[in-house]
C-alpha cells in the first residue's frame, strides 16, 4: 500500500515564513512499525523556504497518490491538519488516520478523518491498515526495546535539509509528574517506559554511522530521570566513542554535580531547564514544587562543570497577579541563564489548568504569546505585562547572545 505520513505545514504559515529544520520522529516511528511491505513516505511542509506549502503538498497528492495518508495533530497545528485531510481526500481519494496529543485529548469524529488514533500510534496505525475505522487505541507497548528505532530514509525533499535534521532521539515515553499543563497526565501516559541503555545507545550510534549528525537533542521531557540509567546511556556512549555534542531537557531536582561531570564527559553542551516561574505559590499550585533555591544550585552546578544552561518559563496562571509575573523576570534573569524562553499559559485539551481555568483551548495556539487570559487581570493588563516580560526577556537574550 502506498502510505504518506505527514505532519501538517505550520511554520512556513506564519508571517513572515519560517523553516524547521528537525526530523519529526512521531512520523519515523510509524514509518518503521509499517515496515518494508508498503511504499511509505514522510512529508514535512516546514522543512523547504517559501510561503506557498499548500501548493507543493497538492502536488505530492497528486503524483504519488497515496492510499492511506497518517496524519500527526497538535493542537497548535490542528487547523493545517484538518485542511491536509480535506487535501488527500479531495486529490487522492485516500483513507485518512490522524493522531496526536489533540485528537487523543479530544477523540471524536473529525471532518475527512476516517480513523482517529489515541495514545501511541504504531500498533493502532497496524489496525487502521486491517480495516478499523472510528476511534482506534491499543495498550501502550510495554517493553520499548521492541519498537523499531525511527526510520530516517524515506523522508521527502532531504536535498533542503542538513544532517542535524536528524538530530532527534528519545529515551523513555511517559511521564510521573503532573504539571497541570501539561498533556501527559491526560493521556493515561503517567506510567513511565524506559528503552534499555544499550538500545538508546545502538540508535545513538545508528545516527552517527548513517546520518553523520553533528550534535543530538535527547527530547526526552526529563531526560535524567532515571538516575542510574541516564549513568548507562552516557557511560555507554563514552565507550564506544561516541562523544557527541548533544543537549537535553530535565529537571533542576534531576541532576547533581557528578551526573553532570558525566554528561559533559559524554558530549552535553546544553540542559533545557524546566523552570517555570519565579513565585513558590505558582510552582506550588502548578505542582511543581521545587524551591527557587534548588534551581539556582542546579544551574549553578552546571556551569561549573562547563555545560550550558538555559530555561523555560511560563506566566498567566488563573491565580497570577502582576507580582507572581514581575517575580518571575526578576528570578529568571538572576540566574546566568545563557537564554531564557518565555510562554503564555494555555489551557490544552485534556490538562488540568483547562479545568482549572474553566475554559478550553483556543482554536490556534501560539505559546509565544497570550492567546487566553486566565488570570483576574483585565486583558489589556496581562497583555501588557505579558509584552514587557517578554522584551525584557528578548533584551537579556540579546546581551548574553550577541
Amino acid at each position: 500500500m502506498r502510505v504518506l505520513l505527514a505532519v501538517p505545514p505550520h511554520a512556513r504559515l506564519r508571517d513572515p515564513p519560517e523553516t524547521v529544520a528537525v526530523h519529526p520522529l512521531t512520523l519515523g516511528y510509524l514509518a518503521a512499525a509499517l515496515g518494508r511491505d508498503h511504499d511509505v513516505l514522510q512529508l514535512v511542509p516546514d522543512v523547504r523556504a517559501g510561503p506557498d506549502p499548500w501548493r507543493e503538498i497538492d502536488i505530492i497528492l497528486a503524483d504519488f497518490r497515496p492510499e492511506l495518508v497518517g496524519i500527526s495533530a497538535l493542537t497548535a497545528t490542528l487547523d493545517g491538519a484538518l485542511g491536509l485531510a480535506r487535501r488527500a481526500k479531495a486529490i487522492a481519494g485516500a483513507t485518512v488516520v490522524m493522531g496526536g496529543p489533540h485528537v487523543s485529548a479530544r477523540p471524536g469524529a473529525y471532518q475527512d478523518v476516517d480513523a482517529v488514533v489515541v495514545g501511541e500510534g504504531e500498533g493502532a496505525l497496524l489496525d487502521v491498515l486491517a480495516g478499523a475505522r472510528g476511534v482506534v487505541r491499543r495498550e501502550p507497548v510495554a517493553n520499548l526495546d521492541l519498537i523499531p528505532f525511527p526510520r530516517r530514509d524515506n523522508v521527502l525533499w532531504t536535498e533542503d535539509v542538513h544532517p542535524a535534521f536528524y538530530q532527534s532521539i528519545v529515551t523513555l515515553r511517559g511521564c510521573p509528574y503532573a504539571c497541570v499543563y501539561c498533556a501527559v497526565p491526560g493521556l493515561d501516559e503517567r506510567k513511565t517506559r524506559y528503552r534499555s541503555p544499550v538500545n538508546v545507545v545502538d540508535e545513538v550510534a545508528q545516527l552517527v554511522e548513517n546520518h553523520r549528525i553533528p550534535y543530538m537533542f535527547f527530547h526526552d521531557s526529563v531526560f535524567t530521570l532515571h538516575r542510574r540509567r541516564t549513568v548507562e546511556i552516557l557511560e555507554g556512549m563514552v565507550a564506544r566513542g561516541l562523544e557527541v555534542p548533544f543537549c537535553c531537557q530535565t529537571r533542576v531536582d534531576r541532576v547533581d554535580p557528578e551526573l553532570l561531570a558525566l554528561m559533559k564527559r559524554a558530549g552535553c553542551h546544553h540542559v533545557y531547564y524546566g523552570i517555570e516561574s519565579g513565585h513558590p505559590e505558582t510552582l506550588r499550585q502548578m505542582r511543581k514544587d521545587v524551591p527557587l533555591a534548588r534551581a539556582r544550585e542546579a544551574v549553578r552546578q552546571t556551569l561549573d562543570v562547563g555545560i550550558r544552561a538555559s530555561g523555560f518559563f511560563m506566566v498567566g496562571f488563573p491565580w497570577e497577579t502582576a507580582e507572581h509575573i514581575a517575580a518571575t523576570g526578576d528570578f529568571a534573569t538572576s540566574l546566568g541563564l545563557a537564554s531564557l524562553s518565555l510562554f503564555s499559559a494555555t489551557p490544552l485539551p485534556g490538562t488540568e489548568l483547562e479545568r482549572l481555568s474553566g475554559q478550553p483551548a483556543p482554536p490556534a495556539v501560539d505559546f509565544r504569546a497570550p492567546n487566553v487570559n486566565l488570570t483576574g487581570l483585565t486583558h489589556e493588563r496581562y497583555t501588557g505585562l505579558y509584552q514587557a516580560l517578554r522584551a525584557r526577556f528578548d533584551a537579556y537574550n540579546l546581551g548574553r547572545n550577541p
